[in-house]
């Protein structure tokens, strides 16, 4: 199946894992709050239909707007009265008339719909945690050699959009891998995990950046559809913990949007840029 894709205004970034709990609608809904805080217009749409983590997440903040007597920025939610391709795609095509972004969080299973959303992306973000579990949908390891041996079942269907015939873009589609949940002393694993995920890389076509480690902060406020840069604006609810902050910083600027706003937004201070030569 073909999936044409026009060149409107807005740039669809896909957060997609056919694995579940790699910290995926964590990771969706930091992107999407800092692209607001940013000045960009988004939209989101999750097609988790099951789950509905995101919206959730946006629903809580605007609870929250109202308990605490504050105004946040956040995204237009949009929201599918039928699961199927055709709707995905009008809605889409509208929401990138109006917006700048659309941020998109597709279900950890396989679907007709999950594939759209994919094949319409420009950026893919596929979280995994370190776990040759979370790697087998991407790529086959020998675990006794360390030789690479195929791609999985996700890689190749990303592949299919190298093909000219299948989808039709301005710009090159970005695929980055993104490891969640790492810890700064790796064990034996994770070094193992790693040198996997460089062995497939370059056979599927993703380039890997840092996501977000695992941190009690972000378990507490995403119920309540907050970021830690919301603290500034509610600081009776936590500390700013800063080494978070410049954490989530790191993994959108490795995430590299086309957004002037966002790269001002979370440029590297020049203090910070001298401290690091």
């Amino acid at each position: 199946m073909k999936y044409p894709v026009s060149a409107p205004k807005g740039h669809i970034i896909v957060f997609a894992n056919e694995k579940g709990g790699v910290g995926k609608s964590t990771s969706a809904f930091h992107t999407c709050i800092a692209l607001c805080n940013a000045g960009e217009r988004v939209a989101v749409l999750d097609v988790d239909l099951r789950q509905l983590t995101l919206h959730r997440a946006l629903w809580a903040r605007q609870e929250s707007e109202r308990e605490y007597g504050v105004k946040l920025p956040g995204p237009e939610q949009i929201m599918l009265a039928q699961q199927n391709e055709n709707e995905l795609a009008e809605k889409l095509r509208m929401a990138r008339i109006h917006n700048s972004f659309i941020v998109i969080d597709v279900g950890g299973h396989d679907s007709p719909i999950a594939r759209k959303a994919i094949f319409m992306a420009d950026t893919i973000v596929t979280p995994v945690n370190d776990s040759f579990i979370d790697l087998d949908m991407l790529g086959h390891i020998d675990p006794r050699t360390g030789v690479f041996k195929t791609l999985g079942n996700f890689a190749r269907l990303v592949e299919h959009l190298k093909d000219p015939g299948m989808a039709l873009r301005a710009t090159p589609l970005d695929w980055v891998v993104m490891q969640n949940r790492s810890r700064s002393l790796a064990t034996n694993n994770e070094r193992k995990v790693r040198d996997a995920l460089d062995k497939i890389a370059p056979a599927a076509g993703f380039r890997i950046v840092p996501g977000l480690s695992e941190r009690v902060t972000y378990r507490e406020l995403f119920p309540l559809g907050l970021t830690l840069f919301d603290l500034d604006t509610l600081p009776d609810l936590g500390k700013a913990q800063p080494k978070a902050r410049e954490e989530i910083w790191a993994m959108l600027r490795a995430l590299n949007l086309p957004s002037a706003a966002l790269k001002r937004a979370i440029a590297v201070p020049e203090e910070a840029k001298s401290d690091l030569e």
